[in-house]
């Protein structure tokens, strides 16, 4: 998958039955972030969007559409030497490839889906600064799990479409399952996909 597996957020722990659909472009104004559930877009069914709740077919929570039937996964962009390098000439200045965590709008990318397949899952800290670093971060603050710290191993967790994974008991909704979890800081969590 490209020269990292992760961000800062999110990565891969295991590749079973990974299937990584690859024929959809970003939305063509907005920055996702890696990580994110996403489905095919309804307007243009060559491009991708966040999940949504639009009643009877939306994969977030609360959209009512059914995850295994809907044509959604997790989305996933392998930077190059252009993005990473971008502005020209010193834009990896004081970046990792981890700092690139979001799919560069209307670029083409990556739906990943799989069952088997294992993600791990990370909330962090404004500003949180990575160890071995020489200059402060100035990352915003990024939630990928809603409440962490109440999520259990064995919870279902399903896409709030405002942005974040969450806890869901409808199985329809379900795109993963938490099998284990670490908060001694900053807080993350593993889970296998279902879909």
């Amino acid at each position: 998958m490209g020269s990292s597996t992760s961000t800062r957020n999110f990565g891969m722990r295991r590749f079973t039955n990974l299937v990584r659909e690859g024929r959809f472009r970003a939305p063509a104004a907005t920055e996702l972030r890696l990580g994110t559930l996403v489905q095919i877009d309804a307007a243009d069914v060559d491009r991708i969007e966040q999940a949504d709740a639009d009643v009877g077919d939306g994969a977030g929570i609360g959209g009512g559409g059914d995850v295994r039937t809907t044509l959604c996964g997790i989305l996933w962009y392998e930077h190059d030497s252009q993005t990473f390098n971008a502005p020209p000439w010193g834009g990896a200045a004081g970046q990792l490839p981890q700092d690139l965590d979001t799919a560069p709008a209307d670029r083409m990318v990556q739906v990943l889906h799989g069952p088997g397949t294992k993600v791990w899952l990370r909330n962090t800290d404004l500003n949180a600064t990575e160890p071995g670093l020489k200059y402060p971060s100035t990352r915003a603050a990024v939630t990928m799990v809603n409440s962490i710290g109440t999520v259990v191993v064995g919870d279902l967790l399903g896409w709030d479409p405002t942005g974040y994974w969450d806890v869901t008991t409808d199985a329809a909704e379900a795109v993963l399952r938490v099998t284990a979890k670490d908060t001694n800081g900053p807080d993350s969590l593993d889970a296998e996909m279902l879909i």
